[in-house]
């Protein structure tokens, strides 16, 4: 049976030979591809991408010499020699807020709970173990179980509408993280993102619904919300930032990429119920 020839080896015939060291070094790289070729007995794979590894040193150091040309008859199939740069996505600092989330009763309801469950918060941690970058207290959905499904009704309704505000495409929930976190006196959270490449790579939204006792016991705790450009995997955050204002009994949703942080809270009576309270999360794609 006759084999076909690769569309690999087709173009790589055409490249002019510009000096005799790359004519050298073209010509070894093919014979290891043809060899590869026709030695199926051998790890195809691991043959030709060695072979292309030569190439691509090859056409690295002859760049300047023929890179117009090259262009024209190297494939990028599969991103083999597309050495531009990655491609910059720029988050804004855009946030849908809306106020009276909860009915009175609820939000009363809500914040009883909290303040009896004091002894059960305890110290956040970063994934990253950052010393200092974080000061803050958290209290797990078992000991408000009675809210997961208002909560969960809620935000799902709401989804649509912060969606279009964000410019976001709409996605399947694939679940709800959802937790109470407690700043008082001198708590604080510093510049970070909501996503990471580990358990919290498919958060898409975040949200924040804020409560705190009448009248407030404490000042600061804003929330700063930094444009974020993305590339690659890393994540710069120039000067242009939201900031916004704890409200009371309002929720606040915003892309899980912003880069954001929570300024530090003062509290001056510095006791645990005249803290800032949120119950918030990540809506998971």
């Amino acid at each position: 049976m006759q084999k076909k020839s690769s569309p690999i080896l087709s173009n790589l015939d055409n490249i002019p030979r510009y000096n005799q060291q790359f004519e050298q070094i073209l010509n070894q790289a093919l014979d290891i591809v043809k060899s590869s070729l026709n030695q199926p007995e051998i790890n195809y794979e691991q043959r030709l991408n060695a072979a292309l590894k030569v190439l691509e040193i090859g056409i690295l150091s002859q760049q300047k010499d023929f890179n117009s040309t090259l262009s024209d008859t190297i494939p990028s199939s599969d991103g083999l020699y597309n050495i531009s740069e990655p491609e910059t996505i720029i988050i804004n600092p855009d946030y849908l807020q809306i106020d009276n989330f909860f009915s009175e009763e609820d939000y009363q309801k809500l914040l009883h709970l909290t303040l009896a469950n004091q002894n059960n918060f305890f110290s956040s941690e970063v994934i990253n173990q950052a010393s200092e970058y974080r000061q803050s207290y958290i209290l797990l959905p078992e000991h408000f179980a009675e809210f997961h499904e208002l909560i969960t009704q809620k935000i799902l309704t709401a989804r649509p509408q912060v969606m279009e505000k964000l410019k976001i495409q709409m996605f399947l929930v694939a679940h709800l993280e959802i937790q109470i976190t407690a700043h008082f006196h001198g708590g604080y959270y510093k510049i970070h993102q909501d996503v990471d490449s580990e358990k919290a790579a498919n958060r898409k939204l975040t949200y924040v619904y804020y409560f705190y006792q009448q009248p407030q016991g404490f000042y600061g705790g804003d929330l700063r919300l930094y444009e974020t450009q993305i590339t690659g995997k890393s994540a710069i955050i120039p000067e242009k930032f939201t900031q916004i204002q704890p409200q009371n009994n309002s929720i606040i949703f915003f892309d899980s990429r912003c880069k954001h942080e929570v300024l530090p809270v003062y509290c001056p009576s510095q006791q645990f119920a005249d803290s800032r309270f949120t119950l918030n999360g990540w809506i998971h794609g």
